[in-house]
């Protein structure tokens, strides 16, 4: 993982350590990082509205994980 993603995070967390739900991570992460890095990330599908993740969004949670100790909720109605 890019140390530019590393960085945000820490910073997220020096805000906002309460996290839980992925989208408000990524979301946090999206105004953080400059449009080269924001391309990486999935995007909803436009017919089903559904949000998937793909390998560096499966990382990133995995380093939250590290950071906080706690598991990130991908699904907002879990």
């Amino acid at each position: 993982m890019d140390d530019e993603i590393k960085n945000a995070l820490s910073f997220i967390f020096s805000y906002a350590p309460g996290i839980i739900e992925w989208v408000v991570l990524k979301k946090e992460l999206l105004k953080n990082l400059p449009a080269e890095k924001r391309k990486l990330f999935s995007t909803r599908d436009p017919k089903t509205k559904a949000q998937s993740t793909n390998s560096l969004e499966k990382s990133i949670i995995a380093v939250w994980k590290e950071i906080t100790g706690k598991d990130l909720y991908l699904d907002r109605e879990k």
